[in-house]
């Protein structure tokens, strides 16, 4: 029956009561959608762009967004002095923009910023001069020491590289002395960036630092950004260890600079031959910042002796020194004089006596006396593009730079970036479009029996659903029991309490009965639905009482009547039961985790779960495995919807 008449249908108030009706209706599907939108969105996200809220992905149509967005995966915020590093690069970067996620916020102004490096692409002469940087980095960086360089930090890359490199869980185990059930419980603190610019630190020759030279060297050869291999001068993940930026601000400080051109175009490493303020800058940077690692020193006669004098105030008894060194040094030999300790023009591989090297370095050694050592990415980037092209005035045109002097040249990463960017913007847009869902089905999909368990459970709980909750309901509807009504206040009372109330004694009564880790502890509990009970015997009750006496005339017996006659009727309720079930049985990962904690038998809700803690400070993986967590719920949904909707619509219609 209509809500109104046709005559009410032509008037202004049932106009505007009908206007209403649309509207809220608009409103709520606008509710509905709007949600999902802004995690659809959020699945495809970055730490740029995914703070935003938003419910349409800005970068498939702003090419200022895209270029931000491969930036933040160069520089990003889990990988150590990234912003510092990036403004190194980027002069004009601005210096308040120390998170990616205010730089996210602040839409007009990083589309501002990003038209800007974008323009010079449109320039050919410019293009070609990136081009050209882009070829010699890559040229420089394919013989560059892994141990002097950086890589782009994603933990995404982690858990596929381990697993390669080691095969099982427990090789990686008994090789890193750690104890995990999984590669994405490694978060390696350690890789995403060690302390290269502090004045002390030396490389450690353990498994971990092994392994990050491996890493590293697989993003050299862009294992895991394949496309990036098609073009030999493709801009890699993986950089040289600059350390420019270091000097710069120690100089802008020392020097009162805030011209960011002016700190750029500082040589480093600064020459011998300079003097005045720069060059006092420079000596007290090398005694207090510069990393001890890139130094040498010449073996005079005055820097032995001095070298022994600053053993015996260190240590004072040889034999304690001996027995020290052997503690830190399987290869140390004794010594028996002071004299006979061995000094070496640059830092010794054994990080315990190359503290002691650095210490005598920094104490004792006159500036004046120290070397830069070619093993500074800025100095041996400066010497291979000085042979690549001839002279200095040959590499001005090819960089269309106006050098000075060859030790103002930086790293050309800016350039060598762009034209990467240029060359493959769509790719990036498409990695890091569906490199989320690639990670989440990584995880989740091929995670052990995960997909076998789900199946299995929620067969086995649409198989009880759909059995003993309608056979209660038909027996309390057709035979009419003693204390019906009592029965069902029950079954409908027990929804009222919370899951949390029955978890404990629930876990408890399965403890007891030997039942825990087994799929009989997650089905058993919710195989009767006192809900799904009280809509069923409504359902059988509406049933003409014509129907169970023509078939009982027919000789069918009580099952078949059942089976045949009333299960038919009863289909869009049975249809809401099962997807009430499968939701249920399919996302309940508390109860799962609660009394199944083997992981042999975790269910793909339980692996959404923990994916979602190891990656909690990337919301956008999590996003992306809920996205894929839903699909098969939506499948469900759309099968029972078209039952329910048969079963109630279209009688009403006829």
């Amino acid at each position: 029956m209509a809500i109104l008449n046709d005559s009410e249908r032509k008037s202004v108030s049932g106009r505007f009561f009908l206007l209403a009706i649309y509207l809220a209706l608009v409103v709520g599907g606008v509710a509905m959608v709007y949600p999902f939108m802004v995690t659809l969105t959020g699945s495809m996200g970055t730490h740029f762009d995914y703070h935003r809220r938003s419910a349409l992905p800005r970068h498939s149509w702003s090419r200022e967004d895209r270029l931000m967005r491969v930036l933040c995966s160069y520089f990003p915020p889990r990988m150590r002095n990234s912003m510092d590093e990036l403004q190194g690069y980027f002069p004009d970067w601005p210096s308040e923009w120390r998170t990616w996620r205010r730089v996210g916020e602040e839409v007009e102004d990083s589309d501002a910023w990003a038209g800007a490096q974008l323009a010079e692409l449109e320039d050919p002469g410019q293009a070609r001069r990136f081009r050209r940087m882009a070829e010699d980095l890559s040229a420089f960086l394919g013989e560059w020491h892994l141990e002097e360089a950086v890589v782009a930090y994603d933990q995404r890359d982690v858990a596929p590289f381990l697993r390669e490199r080691y095969g099982s869980v427990e090789r990686f185990n008994e090789a890193w002395e750690i104890a995990v059930n999984s590669y994405n419980e490694v978060t390696t603190a350690e890789w995403r960036g060690p302390p290269l610019d502090q004045q002390s630190y030396l490389p450690h020759g353990d498994t971990r630092s092994i392994d990050l030279l491996g890493f590293r060297q697989a993003h050299r050869e862009h294992r895991y950004a394949r496309f990036l291999g098609r073009d030999p001068a493709a801009t890699a993940y993986l950089r040289p260890a600059a350390l420019a930026y270091t000097w710069e601000a120690f100089a802008a400080s020392a020097l009162e600079i805030e011209d960011r051109g002016r700190l750029t175009s500082l040589p480093f490493p600064v020459p011998a031959d300079a003097t005045g303020e720069v060059r006092d800058a420079w000596d007290q940077f090398l005694v207090e910042r510069f990393p001890l690692r890139h130094v040498e020193i010449g073996l005079t006669r005055g820097v032995r002796e001095d070298f022994v004098q600053f053993l015996e105030e260190r240590f004072h008894d040889l034999d304690s020194f001996n027995r020290l060194m052997h503690g830190g040094w399987d290869e140390w030999r004794t010594v028996a004089k002071w004299d006979e300790a061995p000094l070496t023009a640059v830092v010794p591989d054994n990080r315990l006596y190359g503290k002691i090297w650095m210490d005598f370095v920094r104490t004792r050694v006159p500036v004046e006396e120290w070397r830069i050592r070619d093993t500074l990415p800025e100095l041996a980037f400066q010497r291979f593009a000085l042979d690549c092209h001839g002279s200095l005035a040959a590499l001005n045109k090819a960089y269309g730079l106006e050098l000075g002097r060859i030790e103002q040249l930086r790293i050309p990463f800016r350039g060598a970036f762009l034209d990467t960017f240029s060359n493959f913007e769509w790719r990036f847009a498409l990695r890091q479009a569906f490199g989320n869902y690639y990670t989440a089905a990584d995880n989740l999909l091929f995670r052990g029996r995960a997909v076998g368990n789900t199946i299995i459970l929620v067969g086995l709980t649409l198989l009880l659903t759909l059995t003993v909750n309608p056979m209660a309901a038909y027996a309390m509807s057709r035979f009419r029991l003693r204390h019906t009504n009592v029965i069902l206040l029950y079954f409908v009372g027990t929804m009222a309490f919370p899951a949390a109330v029955s978890a404990i004694p629930g876990f408890l009564l399965l403890r007891d009965l030997g039942l825990l880790n087994t799929f009989a502890a997650l089905v058993l509990p919710t195989a009767v639905n006192g809900m799904s009970i009280f809509l069923l015997k409504g359902f059988f009750d509406s049933l003409p009482q014509e129907l169970y006496e023509a078939a009982t005339i027919d000789g069918a017996n009580e099952m078949q009547i059942f089976r045949m006659i009333s299960l038919p009727m009863v289909k869009p309720i049975l249809a809401v039961s099962a997807l009430t079930a499968f939701i249920a049985a399919y996302n309940g990962w508390e109860w799962a985790i609660l009394v199944a904690q083997d992981r042999k038998i975790w269910t793909l809700a339980v692996w959404t779960y923990q994916f979602s803690q190891w990656f909690g400070d990337e919301p956008f993986l999590v996003m992306a495995a809920f996205v894929l967590n839903s699909l098969p719920v939506l499948l469900v949904f759309f099968f029972c919807q078209n039952i329910i909707m048969r079963g109630i619509i279209l009688p009403q219609m006829k």
